[in-house]
C-alpha cells in the first residue's frame, strides 16, 4: 500500500473465479480451454482533512423524554438540566366534585428504568417551582431562558435507586390551577395557555447524575374528598440545559452532542473526487469515523455511566432552520457502530454516484447525534489531526479494466 501526497492510499486485489469441471469419460478439449480476463478491484482510502465544527440548538420540547439533574462529566463538561411540564386544562363534567377547591393534586413521575447519565450511586434532590415565563413545548430549545419562582416551592423529591415517585403539590399552586378548571369564561382555554406557565423541576445543589423522565408515564393526579381520582396528562413538556467547562476532551477529536451544541462538518473534496472517479465503476464507497473509545472509557469513574451511542446521523446540509428536519424527520445517512471495533461506518455509494452522474453538488456532510427521544447522549469522534488510522476517511472500491 502506498500513499500519495493527497492522503490517498490504494490497494489492488485480483479476484479469482475459477470453476473446475471433472468428467472422466469426456475429452477436456471438447469443453474448451483458455484464460478469462480476471477483474481487478482497486481500494482507495481517501483521508478527509477539511473538517470543522458547527454549533446549533436542538429542540427539547414535547419529546418522548426530558432530562432533570446535574452531572460533572470529566470529559464532556458540567451539565445542569431543568425539566418543564404543564398539565392539560382538564374538561370537568358539570357537578363533578373537582369543580371546587376541595381536592388535592399530586404528580406521578416515572424515570427511565435503564438509562442514567452520571453517578448511579448518587442521590439527587429536586425542588418543583412554578415557572414565571411563557414557553411552548413545540418550539422549546435547549438554551431557552425559562424563569421560575424560587421563593415559593411547589413540591420536592429525591432520586436514589427508585424510578417511580408520587409528589404532593402545594395548595397555593393547586388553587391557581383550580381557578382555570372552574372558570366559566368563554376564553378560559386561551387565558390558561397564556397566563398559566406550568412547573419546573429544578436540581438542588447536590447529586451528580441526570435522570431521564418518561413523558408518556408522567401525569398529575387530582384526588377529591371521597378519594376519587382523575389522571391529567401533559399539554407541554421539555427541558433546558446549561453546559460549562466543555473543552476538556482530546485535541484530536470533536465532541458530538444529541443537543446539537456541537456537530462535525466534513467538506468533501468534490473536484478531487470527480477527477478521480467520474469514469470509474464504483462498487462501494464507505465513510468511516473512529470514536475516541479509550479516552471516553478512561474518563468514567466507578459507578459512572453515559447513555450509549450506537449510531451517528449524517445530513448533507443542516442550518438553524433545518434543525427540526434533522432531529425529528430523520437523517440522510446513518453510520452504525461496528460491533468489534470503536468506529462507525455508512455507505456513501449512492451519494457519490449522484455526485458523478446525477448533479449532486452539496459537499458538506454534517455528523451528529440525532435524538428524537430527548435522551442526552454524547461522544468524541477523531478529526483530521488524529493519527492516520483514526482519521475520518472515505474507502472507495472500484473495478479496474487492466487494458486501460
Amino acid at each position: 500500500m502506498t500513499n500519495t501526497n493527497k492522503g490517498l492510499s490504494s490497494l489492488y486485489i485480483t479476484l479469482f473465479a475459477l470453476i473446475l469441471f471433472f468428467n472422466g469419460c469426456e475429452d477436456p478439449g471438447n469443453v474448451g480451454s483458455g484464460f478469462i480476463d480476471e477483474p481487478t478491484v482497486k481500494i482507495d482510502t481517501l483521508y478527509l482533512d477539511d473538517i470543522t465544527t458547527e454549533n446549533l440548538e436542538a429542540y427539547s420540547g414535547n419529546l418522548a423524554n426530558f432530562n432533570i439533574g446535574q452531572y460533572s462529566d470529566q470529559l464532556l463538561g458540567d451539565i445542569r438540566t431543568v425539566g418543564l411540564m404543564k398539565p392539560v386544562l382538564h374538561n370537568l363534567s358539570t357537578g363533578s366534585d373537582f369543580n371546587s377547591e376541595d381536592f388535592s393534586i399530586k404528580l406521578e413521575i416515572q424515570l427511565d428504568s435503564t438509562l442514567t447519565y452520571g453517578d448511579t450511586s448518587s442521590v439527587s434532590d429536586f425542588t418543583i417551582y412554578e415557572t414565571s415565563s411563557l414557553w411552548r413545548g413545540n418550539s422549546l430549545r435547549i438554551n431557552d431562558a425559562i424563569t421560575y419562582n424560587e421563593s415559593e416551592p411547589v413540591g420536592s423529591f429525591s432520586v436514589n435507586t427508585d424510578k417511580r415517585f408520587t409528589v404532593g403539590l402545594s395548595e397555593t399552586w393547586k388553587d391557581k390551577y383550580a381557578t382555570y378548571l372552574n372558570s366559566d369564561d368563554a376564553n378560559a382555554d386561551s387565558l390558561y395557555r397564556y397566563e398559566f406557565f406550568g412547573l419546573a423541576i429544578v436540581p438542588d445543589n447536590n447529586g451528580n447524575k441526570v435522570s431521564i423522565v418518561d413523558r408518556p408515564n408522567l401525569r398529575f393526579i387530582m384526588v377529591d374528598a371521597a378519594d376519587d381520582t382523575i389522571g391529567v396528562g401533559l399539554s407541554s413538556s421539555g427541558y433546558f440545559l446549561e453546559r460549562t467547562n466543555s473543552n476538556s476532551g482530546p485535541a484530536d477529536a470533536i465532541a458530538l452532542h444529541s443537543t446539537l451544541e456541537q456537530m462535525m462538518r466534513i467538506n468533501l473534496p468534490m473536484e478531487e473526487l470527480k477527477e478521480g472517479y467520474n469514469d470509474k465503476n464504483i462498487l462501494k464507497a464507505e465513510l468511516v469515523l473512529h470514536e475516541a473509545n479509550d479516552v471516553l472509557a478512561a474518563s468514567l469513574p466507578e459507578n459512572h455511566v453515559r447513555p450509549p451511542v450506537n449510531e451517528l446521523t449524517l445530513n448533507l446540509g443542516v442550518n438553524s432552520e433545518q434543525v427540526y428536519q434533522y432531529q425529528i424527520t430523520g437523517p440522510d445517512f446513518v453510520a452504525n457502530r461496528n460491533t468489534d471495533n470503536p468506529y462507525f461506518s455508512t455507505s456513501m455509494t449512492a451519494y457519490l454516484n449522484n455526485v458523478f452522474f446525477g448533479g449532486e453538488t452539496n459537499s458538506n456532510i454534517y455528523v451528529g447525534l440525532r435524538s428524537s427521544s430527548g435522551v442526552l447522549r454524547s461522544t468524541y469522534i477523531y478529526n483530521q489531526t488524529a493519527s492516520q488510522e483514526l482519521r475520518p476517511k472515505l474507502i472507495i472500491t472500484t473495478a479496474v479494466n487492466e487494458e486501460n
